[in-house]
């Protein structure tokens, strides 16, 4: 697993994945370009032996870091590739960043049912409306 920029000859793949997505390809405030290093407090590609699995970008929102992530689409990653490089690197690398950087933690935006049930996993709650949180140090039933 490994982390890198994300960078201009990226932006292809990241609109094909776009136009592929059905929970983003609607949404105008999701481009190609808002993904790429450089923009809010980190930007990068999470990648495997045989590529790409998602595209993330973190912003500051308030004293929590929200989440914006480009997941390949399922043909192009597997779940099983996609889920072990989140679990070995993607989370842990998040929330290390967040923490270091002194936010009280990680909030997310989604209506897909299968993210959100693989977040609740990893700790997080829903918060209000679509947005969902994960917070250093406390616990939420």
């Amino acid at each position: 697993m490994a982390i890198t920029p994300t960078i201009h000859e990226d932006l292809p793949q990241i609109e094909e994945w776009i136009k592929a997505d059905p929970w983003h390809k609607e949404d105008s405030r999701h481009t190609a370009e808002f993904l790429l290093t450089g923009g809010g407090l980190l930007a990068f590609c999470l990648l495997d032996e045989k590529g790409p699995l998602c595209f993330v970008r973190l912003d500051a929102e308030e004293d929590m870091v929200r989440l914006s992530t480009q997941f390949g689409p399922e043909q192009e990653v597997s779940k099983k590739r996609l889920v072990v490089g989140m679990l070995s690197e993607g989370i842990p690398a998040i929330k290390n960043f967040a923490r270091n950087k002194g936010y009280k933690g990680i909030v997310f935006e989604s209506t897909s049912e299968t993210l959100i049930n693989f977040m609740n996993q990893q700790g997080f709650f829903k918060v209000e409306g679509d947005d969902y949180a994960l917070t250093f140090g406390e616990t939420h039933v």
